[in-house]
């Protein structure tokens, strides 16, 4: 790009789709909404540029000629014009949001209604939002925020009348949301400090003085996401599996009276809790699949309408592992557009090959991962994971396979010492695993095993990638042998 187009007001509009650019062109050529015409100009000459604004032709000079063909060349004025119409553009974006935001005029029209002393008005309007907003069964946390500004605006008015009825309803209402306010906000902050505290070794933020003040905060206040809230933070290790499976029940029948912010919260925390107890050997792998069948069912999962590749790759090899192929079928067929454009490719490619392998179709398997260069590195590495896994099974059943098996063991621990996207110690469940398979794999060729050997060697079982499989392997080994012995 030109380094003119490096100023604010390109990089705004880059972010303009067409429509919204031709509406920002209609902004201009307004009269209400701006009065240079020479921004008028700019954009019309721009336009075809429009987004990536990176054409040679594009210099100051050539756009001052044909923007300003009368004067003079400025390199002050140009910037002062590319400074008027980054204004030109805020308005506009602000002006765009607003008219897409009921919520937003609602409350400019209150306060214009109050200030101008339209009291009949305002009254009557902020009641009618009140109901509105107390109506919806999951309230947004935005929406607490509202109804305690809306209480507040009417009890403190220049007309006391409303203020001084019996009851005090107002002042009792504006205390609920504030509650509310804090304490769904405050338990989101709690929730997110303990997952930092355990994914992230340099960070051990204090939450035990948080928790016990917001538990006695919320002692006493009855709201469905609170107590799921209070469910959460009653874990204890001795009880953990029951107390998940309870809050887990809970939230598959109760999800859809929790915000959206809020069911993304918990969803995400059950799976997380669910790996846990899977780690523990207290649940299987498959246990993550309903949680992630109702994400899906829910929109819960998504981001902006998108899926993460991560996620992607886990909803197919945990389909698998449970052998749910007519789901896995479904999911790679009606999700996979879900995705980003961009990596939908390396995703299909290895749903497809992975599924192929559980299906017990090696060939079709490795034929799907020696064809395709992934671009991504996640698909890279859990697609060399996915190839030794394939050479391996190979083996068992074909003793030819064993040089090309040992020279992808030699292959893929190289690539995995070279490849400087991740620290060594990141790489070192990876380089585990295969150094446990390579082990494996000797064992079978052993013209005289002793069996024994095998029963210590997943002792030390922390860090190593795809452990479960690795095990099973390890019973069809010494099942093959002892067979022959």
């Amino acid at each position: 790009m030109s380094t003119v187009f490096t100023s604010k007001f390109f990089k705004l509009i880059q972010t303009f789709d067409k429509n919204e650019l031709k509406s920002f062109e209609d902004w201009l050529r307004s009269p209400w909404c701006n009065s240079n015409r020479n921004l008028v100009r700019l954009v019309e000459k721009v336009k075809k540029y429009h987004p990536a604004f990176d054409d040679s032709k594009l210099t100051k000079e050539k756009l001052f000629k044909k923007v300003l063909p009368a004067g003079k060349f400025s390199d002050r004025r140009m910037n002062n014009l590319f400074s008027e119409g980054y204004q030109a553009a805020e308005r506009f974006t602000i002006f765009q949001r607003l008219s897409k935001d009921p919520t937003l005029q609602k409350k400019l029209l209150l306060k214009e209604f109050q200030g101008r002393h339209l009291d009949d008005w305002f009254f009557k309007e902020s009641e009618k939002e009140i109901g509105e907003l107390e109506a919806k069964p999951a309230k947004e946390w935005e929406d607490h925020l509202s109804l305690l500004a809306l209480h507040r605006r009417i009890y403190h008015h220049e007309d006391q009348s409303r203020r001084m009825q019996p009851g005090g309803q107002t002042i009792v209402k504006m205390g609920e949301q504030i509650d509310l306010v804090y304490l769904l906000e405050k338990a989101a902050i709690i929730m997110e400090k303990i997952f930092r505290n355990r994914i992230l070794k340099d960070e051990s933020h204090e939450v035990t003085q948080d928790l016990e003040v917001w538990l006695k905060a919320s002692k006493g206040i009855e709201h469905v996401a609170i107590d799921f809230y209070r469910k959460r933070f009653a874990y204890a290790e001795e009880n953990m599996l029951d107390q998940y499976l309870e809050l887990r029940t809970a939230f598959i029948e109760k999800y859809t009276s929790l915000n959206i912010k809020e069911q993304k919260i918990h969803l995400f925390a059950l799976l997380n809790d669910t790996a846990f107890l899977i780690k523990k050997k207290l649940l299987k792998i498959t246990d993550n699949l309903p949680l992630y069948k109702l994400g899906l069912k829910s929109g819960i999962l998504f981001q902006n309408g998108k899926l993460s590749y991560a996620t992607y790759a886990m909803i197919v090899g945990t389909s698998n592992l449970d052998k749910n192929f007519e789901f896995t079928d479904f999911f790679i067929s009606h999700y996979t557009e879900k995705v980003d454009e961009q990596f939908q490719e390396d995703c299909k490619t290895w749903a497809l090959a992975h599924t192929h392998y559980y299906r017990n179709d090696l060939e079709s398997c490795l034929n799907m991962l020696q064809t395709h260069n992934f671009n991504l590195f996640h698909f890279q590495l859990i697609g060399r994971i996915l190839n030794t896994q394939v050479y391996f099974d190979l083996y068992l059943r074909d003793e030819t396979y064993e040089f090309y098996l040992f020279n992808y063991f030699d292959s893929f621990e190289k690539w995995l010492m070279r490849e400087k996207v991740w620290a060594k110690g990141n790489k070192f469940s990876f380089i585990r695993f295969v150094q446990k398979c390579r082990s494996l794999a000797k064992f079978y060729a052993d013209v005289d095993p002793q069996i024994e050997k095998l029963n210590d060697l997943f002792e030390t079982q922390d860090s190593i990638q795809s452990l479960a499989w690795l095990k099973q392997k390890k019973r069809e080994v010494i099942a093959l042998k002892k067979a022959v012995l």
